[in-house]
């Protein structure tokens, strides 16, 4: 990597192949005709591979493997893999602050694995309701408040997204976590996230 100064701006050069070019990858359509034509020990062999490069690779296999045939069920493990360390956070606002962004990369992977509108609200309306009840937000803390109404943002980015009687079903829900939310949180207005 090669270091350029030119007044007081860095530019920094990416390494290249020995041509001198970015290494280029083949696009979805072409991935998908190279696997139609081969066999299926070698796409078995693929996967496994891919399972072993990655951490992300073998959970999203192990969902689509054992879990994808009921989303929810999915959902509710998530909860429950995440409730213990949300409901024994660290004292410290900061460190609080950078353990819940840490949990909510967790939850926004899974809910990448699902790509179901109905788990992303479940989880969202979740996670949001344990930032209430146990991360202690607080208009005065920041990053914490922003946090937790970037989520209910997301929430409300996704009901759309929703089958009229699931939002209906999940209105309820959002409704019951604003209340909360007003009652506990100061200075937070719960008309402005109304659907």
């Amino acid at each position: 990597m090669d270091v350029i100064n030119a007044t007081n701006v860095i530019f920094l050069t990416l390494p290249h192949n020995k041509k001198g070019v970015l290494m280029k990858t083949n696009g979805i359509a072409e991935i998908k005709k190279s696997i139609k034509n081969i066999s299926q020990a070698e796409l078995a062999e693929i996967c496994v591979k891919l399972a072993r490069f990655k951490k992300d690779n073998k959970e999203y296999l192990h969902f689509l493997l054992f879990e994808s045939s009921d989303p929810l069920a999915y959902a509710e493990d998530v909860k429950e893999s995440l409730h213990n360390s949300l409901t024994n956070l660290n004292r410290h606002p900061s460190l609080k602050v950078k353990e819940l962004r840490k949990h909510l990369r967790h939850l926004s992977r899974h809910i990448r694995y699902t790509s179901s509108a109905e788990v992303e609200i479940t989880l969202l309306i979740w996670f949001a309701d344990m930032l209430v009840a146990h991360a202690g937000v607080r208009h005065s803390n920041k990053a914490l408040y922003t946090l937790f109404v970037r989520q209910i943002e997301k929430i409300r980015k996704t009901f759309p997204k929703l089958h009229e009687d699931l939002q209906f079903d999940y209105k309820q829900p959002y409704d019951d976590l604003l209340d909360r939310s007003a009652d506990d949180i100061s200075g937070f207005n719960k008309d402005q996230y109304k659907l």
